[in-house]
This record gives C-alpha cells, sequence and structure tokens, in this order.
C-alpha cells in the first residue's frame, strides 16, 4: 500500500513537470486567417472570395491593398489585407467594434482561439506572428528574412 501511495505521488509529480514544460499554451494553434480568408493566399483568390461569397458584404481594391467591411462579426468591422511582393497575402488588419472595447474583444478571441494576447505580447509561430496595435489586431505571415534570422546562423 505505502508503495503504490509513492508510486501515485511520483506519476502526478512527473505529471506536474510535463504541465510546467509544455504549457497548455504552446498546444493552442495560432489562426492563419480571419474566416475564410488565409495568410498566402494570392490577391486573386481573395478577390474571387470575396466577390462570390455572400458572407462577404462589401470590399474594395486600394492600391496594394484590399479593404472589407466586415458584417456579421462581434468582434470586428474592418479587415485590411496587404500583400508582399509576390502578390500574397502576408497581412491580416482587423478593426475591433468600439462597442465591445479593446479588452472584451481580446478576451473573447483568446477564448476562442485559445491564445492569450495582450496589447503588450506578440504571438510567435514559425512562419506567422499576431499582435495588438492599438484598437486593432494584426496577424502577419513572416517574410523570408525573417524566417532566416529566426532560424540563426549556419
Amino acid at each position: 500500500m505505502n508503495s503504490g501511495c509513492r508510486q501515485a505521488g511520483l506519476y502526478i509529480f512527473l505529471l506536474f513537470i510535463l504541465c510546467l514544460i509544455f504549457p497548455c499554451s504552446t498546444l493552442a494553434k495560432m489562426p492563419d486567417g480571419h474566416k475564410d480568408v488565409k495568410l498566402g493566399m494570392k490577391r486573386s483568390q481573395i478577390v474571387e472570395l470575396l466577390s462570390k461569397s455572400p458572407g462577404h458584404y462589401s470590399f474594395e481594391e486600394l492600391g496594394d491593398d484590399i479593404t472589407e467591411v466586415i458584417r456579421g462579426d462581434n468582434l470586428f468591422r474592418f479587415a485590411i489585407y496587404r500583400f508582399n511582393a509576390e502578390d500574397e497575402l502576408a497581412e491580416i488588419d482587423l478593426q475591433m467594434r468600439e462597442i465591445l472595447g479593446r479588452d472584451r474583444v481580446l478576451e473573447i478571441y483568446n477564448t476562442e482561439h485559445g491564445l492569450t494576447l495582450t496589447p503588450n505580447k506578440i504571438s510567435v509561430e514559425s512562419n506567422k506572428s499576431i499582435e495588438v496595435r492599438d484598437n486593432r489586431l494584426i496577424i502577419k505571415l513572416a517574410s523570408e528574412r525573417d524566417r532566416r534570422s529566426a532560424q540563426g546562423s549556419k
């Protein structure tokens, strides 16, 4: 009986150590877009998607960017899609709805996606990042230069 208690205690201790090493927040997958618009998509794909999908209310191409008025979303009201030199979606800039306030939007977004975003914290994965700037949530695809510098020199 005594050795059984020790074994159980050892298992609990090891489980606790594993929880400290691999927190649940690292298991959450960072979103790679907003709704059906994903980072890395070509401009032509996004224009086609926005023009054919009834879920996209209004959009406009403005120079290098595409802007969208978001309807039916409680958290965000505008989106700006920015492209890199290869014409791939490299950044999604989402403007939060003021009526909820930034803190409440972040609380809901974090709950929905298993994240811990704050105005002072940037979440980064190998090829993308997500950050809060003022009243905006920005999801970015890392540039090739940023990916190389993150890997370090070999």
